[in-house]
């Protein structure tokens, strides 16, 4: 028998903790096993401050485990910028076909890795922003809160419940909309 897959969930300096709250839940309802990946080991402080620890980094992680990662916005982030390891390691993840949600300004980390050039997305990011960062298909973007090309989620940060769901749906996972309306 196969061994279950993760949904590995991306940890940079100023990540977006809210956008990964909603989402964390319903994997968690969902019996979704998940694993935090870091670009390093060190720890590392959301746009709120959380510190977390990443279990693993780009460079160590098997993507045979996973079937699909989430990439959180970020309110600063000029050190994300032409990462190359970072670009190379989203490349290897858009070959291996697994579910790639990115949420608010992440969507900027598919387009300067190639990943997002054919694809149709959304960000929170301005039509001016992403002129001036030069790597979007602008002829792409859809002016909607949440966008599904294939394997590939993007969303508005203020949608990131529906991001949420989206992904979990994607995923085939059960869980209880309505509990996050009550």
């Amino acid at each position: 028998m196969d061994k279950p897959k993760f949904t590995g969930i991306m940890l940079y300096s100023r990540f977006s903790e809210y956008e990964l709250s909603v989402l964390l839940s319903v994997l968690q309802q969902g019996g979704k096993h998940t694993v935090y990946v870091g670009l390093d080991n060190q720890v590392i402080k959301g746009e709120a401050g959380l510190p977390c620890v990443p279990e693993t980094t780009i460079k160590d992680i098997n993507l045979e485990h996973l079937d699909s990662i989430v990439l959180p916005g970020v309110d600063d982030f000029e050190h994300l910028v032409n990462h190359k390891e970072l670009a190379s390691f989203l490349i290897k993840v858009n070959e291996h076909r697994l579910l790639i949600g990115a949420i608010s300004s992440a969507p900027y980390l598919l387009s300067m890795s190639g990943v997002l050039a054919d694809k149709k997305f959304t960000t929170g990011l301005t039509k001016e922003q992403r002129n001036f960062l030069g790597t979007f298909t602008e002829g792409k973007f859809e002016n909607s809160q949440v966008v599904v090309d294939d394997n590939i989620i993007t969303a508005r940060g203020s949608a990131f419940i529906d991001f949420a769901f989206r992904f979990a749906d994607y995923l085939n996972l059960k869980y209880q909309k309505e509990w996050y309306y009550s």
